[in-house]
């Protein structure tokens, strides 16, 4: 499988670990909002909405299956990840996967303003608490491994609208942006970045501007 390569930055932020910014799609925060991609938001997530559990299912298992045979992914220990929730391609099983092959998986937490990347231990996702959006993420009291520690070889990265050169929309926060720039600031341990979609979220081009980082490859049903 040939997946272009590209890059991206980020930094994910939020105000309280009840209080996160919703990650479905054409939710806007605090960023001031682009014209542009305001109007693709909302057709993303209109295009998603038409999608059926059935469809959504097929592309899902068909992204898990190009995952665990990426380039990248195969080399990776420490990976990035975030927890999907049912208008993203399905995380699930690519967490367990993750975990079956010895690697670590690290998802988001939100707390005191700033998001880590925390590692999930044995049976966390049946003991993570819901945000107030349904986004299972760990509690402050559960005490994890920080990404940023561990040193992360790969990010499997959320948005909205993605382009085969890298392009990359996404809910408006500019949080993965703010993340991703801060561990490129280490060229040396920068890790990669792709991003999971369905074939409805990858365009010719997409909206960026000065602020938006590019990712390393796009991952969805209809990719080569």
């Amino acid at each position: 499988m040939t997946i272009k390569l590209y890059r991206v930055l980020s930094q994910f932020r939020s105000t309280n670990v009840n209080d996160i910014p919703h990650r479905t799609v054409g939710k806007m925060s605090a960023r001031t909002p682009d014209p542009a991609k305001v109007e693709l938001r909302k057709q993303i997530a209109d295009a998603i909405a038409k999608m059926t559990t059935e469809e959504k299912e097929r592309q899902s298992k068909i992204v898990f299956n190009k995952i665990i045979n990426h380039p990248y992914y195969k080399t990776a220990n420490h990976v990035a990840i975030f927890m999907s929730t049912d208008q993203e391609i399905n995380t699930a099983p690519i967490i367990s996967h993750i975990k079956s092959r010895g690697g670590s998986a690290f998802v988001p937490q939100y707390a005191g303003g700033i998001m880590r990347m925390l590692k999930l231990e044995a049976g966390d996702e049946d003991a993570m608490p819901l945000t107030r959006h349904g986004i299972a993420q760990h509690s402050k009291d559960q005490k994890r491994e920080d990404g940023l520690d561990a040193g992360l070889d790969l990010i499997i990265a959320p948005g909205v609208a993605f382009s085969p050169e890298g392009g990359r929309v996404g809910h408006g926060g500019g949080y993965y942006d703010r993340y991703i720039a801060n561990l490129r600031s280490n060229p040396k341990t920068a890790p990669k970045v792709v991003a999971v979609a369905f074939n409805c979220q990858v365009l010719d081009k997409v909206p960026m501007n000065d602020l938006d980082q590019k990712i390393d490859g796009v991952v969805y049903a209809g990719s080569d």
